[in-house]
């Protein structure tokens, strides 16, 4: 028996000359890189897909005089069951296996009125899937993969269920996502330079990272760990800006504390980071309603700008994003229950840049804040009311006058 561990690396090629090969091959996890068997004046005594396992199969070539192993078609759920609530929305993901990009499809049905199919995407080798509870049942949802000829297709059994969870901050915390630029200009894309934030899990360290523009004091962890702004401080910030209505602790979704590495081509460039948060935490009904506050001090802070597209000039910006690795900035109604990426931009060295250095670094506390606006003062509404006010004085002047007349 030859047996092959790709674990770890890729299996080498093998060879089989002046004889017959008799026994078996067994390959562990195997990836979509294709093994090579080689015969060279010998034969396996049998077909050699009678070696394999039943996932993968030997296909020869005339043109190499090689078999060519590879993975069969195939798509898996991560999980066979899931519990969803009524009117809770998920994105399910389905492993694709043995089929080249750009050329199969996915379908996906469900086999009650319990659960509906939202949307199905796909790209490389996962699809997403995203389903709605409508009423309390069960259903199957069946992914069907289409390659040429072949179809395959894998089930998850969903439950749904009366019970409706209250979205918020706690379940699940925001996170960094790895960030994604998308489609843009070749020059913004010189400009922009997406990073993987780094969190930070002790306040005292993150203080010093942050530039000691807060003290470990004003810094704690939330549910995973992480350093993030004590929401006390945030809400000092914010009512210290003038321009939004009384921010309480219960407006504030505080985003974990992060640095970048420093990376000297990026010195004096915008840095893109991006958070995984869930749309109940954006705490609006649009993206360009989501108040993001930058804290630079105890009681200081400023709104990041939010931004429709990525161009050079983005420093102090954010844009809503889609939570999937196609960097498509999101413009439609906000879900409480369904997984947004925010991206910030910081310009390396710039106000926002808490280090305080043009290292090709950034550091960030940021929040999220769920208030309005106040009303500018003045206006129109300001000039109603002067005309009467001034009307009212003239009416009260007047009236001595015409007491007297009637005299």
């Amino acid at each position: 028996m030859i047996e092959l561990n790709t674990s770890k690396s890729y299996a080498n090629n093998i060879f089989i000359s002046n004889g017959e090969f008799h026994g078996r091959i067994v390959i562990k996890d195997y990836d979509k890189t294709p093994e090579k068997f080689q015969i060279i004046g010998g034969a396996f005594s049998i077909d050699p897909k009678e070696y394999l396992k039943d996932d993968y199969k030997a296909v020869y070539s005339e043109t190499d005089s090689l078999y060519h192993v590879q993975r069969k078609p195939a798509i898996k759920f991560e999980k066979k069951e899931l519990t969803l609530s009524e009117g809770e929305r998920r994105n399910i993901t389905a492993m694709i296996f043995g089929v080249t990009k750009g050329e199969y499809d996915v379908t996906a049905d469900s086999s009650s009125t319990a659960v509906k199919v939202e949307n199905v995407s796909y790209n490389g080798d996962s699809a997403t899937i995203t389903v709605s509870g409508q009423h309390v049942g069960e259903s199957v949802l069946t992914a069907t993969l289409t390659y040429g000829e072949e179809t395959k297709s894998a089930d998850c059994a969903i439950t749904v269920s009366g019970a409706t969870p209250t979205p918020g901050p706690i379940d699940p915390a925001p996170k960094p996502v790895k960030p994604v630029i998308g489609n843009v200009p070749d020059d913004v894309k010189a400009e922009i330079k997406p990073e993987l934030a780094v969190t930070e899990g002790d306040p005292a360290a993150a203080a010093k990272k942050i530039g000691g523009a807060l003290t470990a004091e004003q810094l704690t962890r939330n549910k995973d760990g992480n350093t993030i702004v004590e929401p006390e401080v945030a809400v000092k910030a914010a009512n210290k800006l003038g321009t939004l209505s009384s921010v309480t602790t219960k407006d504030v979704v505080a985003l974990p504390v992060f640095t970048t590495p420093a990376i000297d081509a990026n010195k004096d460039k915008t840095i893109m980071i991006s958070y995984e948060v869930l749309g109940s935490d954006l705490k609006a009904k649009k993206p360009a309603d989501v108040k993001v506050l930058k804290i630079l001090g105890a009681e200081n802070g400023e709104l990041f700008t939010h931004a429709s597209a990525i161009t050079k000039d983005m420093d102090k910006k954010f844009t809503v994003m889609k939570d999937d690795d196609s960097g498509t900035i999101f413009t439609g109604d906000i879900d409480g229950y369904t997984m947004y990426r925010l991206a910030l931009f910081i310009k390396d060295g710039g106000k926002f840049d808490l280090d305080g250095k043009k290292d090709g670094a950034v550091a960030d506390p940021t929040v999220i804040l769920g208030a309005e606006k106040r009303a500018p003062s003045g206006g129109s509404g300001g000039c109603n009311a002067g005309l009467g006010v001034l009307a009212l004085l003239l009416s009260l002047a007047a009236l001595p006058l015409v007491y007297k007349s009637k005299k």
